[in-house]
């Protein structure tokens, strides 16, 4: 799915930029193109289809190229922040078939099929950049994926398959380790579907507030392909740059997790104007969605959801404000809630109980270890989380040890 999405994006939208860090930028053609090239050098490298392919990378274009590449020859990715403490443990238990890697960011791994990227590509947002973004297409592929590419054609398309495995992602740990999470085809077509239906383009820009690996990114793919959305980085998350960087490209949508759009408040001067606030990552208290609203004059959204679901719930631009600041909404389109006892007993409205979710979006299991428990007989995500539903649909929480 997602080489036949690259390729129809790269027709559609062309040299709009895909992924733009401030001093870097690679546009949808050329994100297409380079990942041709580093799909056939994978596949030179004797990767098959199956294979994981692990990404210790800086957020950034190498990132999106490998696992386009990756998933163009049917292997798999498992994205790794480069900045985890618990990377190397997270390493040694996916027991990649080959890791890809920029310098210093590991040390030696005796024993493992290692590439390092030659170079990392600058990806400082200065203050008052006195050029524009590098055109990564007009760079020679060896200048910054060096091995990886080469200037021949990947292998023929794989037949259709929804049960192929694609991404892993993990959870934040917040629980006890991050666990991996496994995503295929079905599972990226299904959140695909839900974002985008059958249109292409009209897709908002936004500042990425996650690690690529992370779910937001990952398995998010598919629908920013096909809504042809920039992605912007930065090096590293901190408020100051971050809302810099939304009035710079007028970006319409601030989204971020409750602690990172907290800390946007407190910075000094005129706030500027949103159309849209989203809260994602984990409940926002109502103090802070108030707060959101008035500082920013936008309408504020809710997300809730865990990694192991795909798919969850999540306030509407045009709900009641109230909504925003008491619940985390109602379920997605496709996506069944269910508060139950101890017993696995569904509870009427009003009564606490643990939370779980269903939806296609559901992964297809862990990778390696973690517990199989989460799934219910009837193929519910169990999220950790208490909780009530109202009268209306609308999902309370009272306790969350999500694992998003």
């Amino acid at each position: 799915m997602l080489r036949l999405l690259a390729g129809e994006a790269a027709r559609r939208f062309g040299a709009r930029a895909a992924v733009e860090s401030g001093t870097s930028r690679l546009s949808f053609a050329d994100l297409d193109r380079l990942s041709d090239q580093v799909a056939a050098g994978l596949s030179h490298r004797g990767v098959r289809v199956g294979d994981v392919l692990a990404l210790v990378l800086p957020d950034g274009p190498e990132f999106v190229v490998c696992y386009l590449a990756a998933a163009k020859i049917g292997a798999v990715t498992a994205g790794l922040d480069a900045r985890h403490p618990a990377r190397l443990a997270l390493l040694s238990r996916l027991d990649p078939d080959l890791v890809v890697t920029a310098p210093r960011l590991l040390p030696s791994l005796p024993g493992r099929d290692v590439v390092t990227l030659p170079t990392t590509l600058p990806t400082t947002l200065p203050a008052s950049p006195p050029t524009g973004p590098t055109e990564l297409g007009d760079l020679p592929p060896a200048s910054w994926l060096g091995a990886l590419a080469r200037n021949e054609p990947p292998p023929p398309p794989m037949p259709p398959d929804p049960g192929r495995p694609v991404v892993i992602t993990h959870t934040s740990g917040r629980t006890g380790p991050p666990k991996a999470a496994l995503f295929g085809d079905r599972q990226l077509e299904a959140i695909r579907a839900h974002g985008a239906g059958v249109r292409w383009g009209r897709g908002d820009a936004r500042l990425l507030s996650h690690p690529m690996g992370h779910l937001a990114f990952a398995t998010r793919l598919p629908l920013i392909l096909q809504t042809g959305r920039t992605t912007y980085l930065l090096p590293s998350w901190d408020p100051e740059s971050a809302l810099r960087l939304a009035c710079e490209k007028r970006l319409r949508v601030l989204q971020g997790t409750p602690a990172q759009l907290a800390a946007m408040l407190d910075l000094p001067g005129k706030p500027p104007s949103f159309e849209l606030v989203l809260s994602t990552g984990g409940p926002a208290p109502p103090g802070l969605i108030r707060r959101l609203r008035e500082h920013f004059g936008a309408p504020v959204c809710n997300r809730y959801l865990c990694t192991e679901a795909g798919l969850g719930l999540g306030t509407r631009p045009d709900d009641p404000p109230q909504d925003a600041e008491l619940t985390v909404g109602r379920p997605r389109a496709g996506v069944d809630l269910s508060v139950r006892d101890s017993t696995g007993r569904p509870l009427p409205a009003g009564e606490e109980g643990e939370v779980l979710l269903r939806s296609q979006a559901v992964m297809s299991g862990y990778v390696g270890d973690g517990d199989p428990r989460v799934f219910a007989r009837d193929g519910f995500v169990r999220t950790g989380d208490t909780g009530f539903l109202d009268d209306l649909g609308r999902l309370h929480l009272v306790g969350t040890q999500s694992r998003s």
